[in-house]
């Protein structure tokens, strides 16, 4: 091998290593950046609501759900314990790499009223006679207010969450249904029918 040949490959070797971390930590300080433009917040709020899965993939790494009672929500008052810790890959630009975040939502006394049509049945003289318990319990309301929402880079690192924080109420009440609600009824104990429930396209925002 020619002098000149073998310095040019030490050369190469050389531009391509990533001294330090260097490459990484100037991904992660572009993502952050990303992460705090207040117009790309919005857009995401804007596609979680309008529930475009080709932008947006979740992975819910935590779901806990709790009232304290083992699932025995008919008493008064009624709330639930929520925590939920997603994982997202946003494609806010088709021509570029998914952008990589997590979403914490959680909320301790949760406010929650509980519909229900359960019938206890009652024992019969014979098994013709006796009436099978039947129906059974719902929550038909939740304040999702009283969820707090916060925003991560994929290292951890707590991002402001302006958008959300400047959007109507409304519309952070739907965003937070949006990613809270299929996780309350995934965690097995509790059947969800909301009543009167807001749709994005009554509320000018997107």
């Amino acid at each position: 091998m020619e002098k000149k040949d073998f310095i040019k490959i030490i050369n190469e070797e050389i531009s391509e290593f990533d001294f330090l971390g260097n490459n990484k930590q100037l991904k992660e300080e572009e993502n952050y950046e990303l992460l705090k433009n207040e117009d790309l917040q919005k857009q995401f709020i804007c596609d979680s609501l309008l529930r475009l899965k080709e932008k947006i993939k979740v992975d819910t790494l935590d779901n806990v759900i709790s009232d304290d009672t083992g699932g025995a929500i008919r008493r008064e008052p009624n709330y639930l314990n929520i925590e939920i810790n997603t994982e997202i890959e946003y494609k806010y630009d088709p021509l570029k790499e998914p952008l990589k975040f997590s979403l914490y939502f959680d909320g301790d006394n949760v406010p929650i009223s509980v519909d229900s049509d359960y019938d206890p049945g009652q024992w019969g003289a014979t098994t013709d006679d006796a009436i099978a318990p039947s129906g059974g319990d719902w929550i038909n309301y939740i304040d999702w207010s009283e969820v707090r929402v916060r925003l991560f880079t994929i290292d951890g690192d707590e991002v402001k969450f302006t958008a959300f924080e400047k959007a109507p109420i409304k519309i952070q009440d739907i965003f937070v249904r949006e990613y809270c609600e299929s996780g309350i009824e995934k965690s097995g104990d509790y059947s969800v029918n909301l009543k009167n429930t807001d749709k994005i396209q009554n509320i000018p925002y997107c």
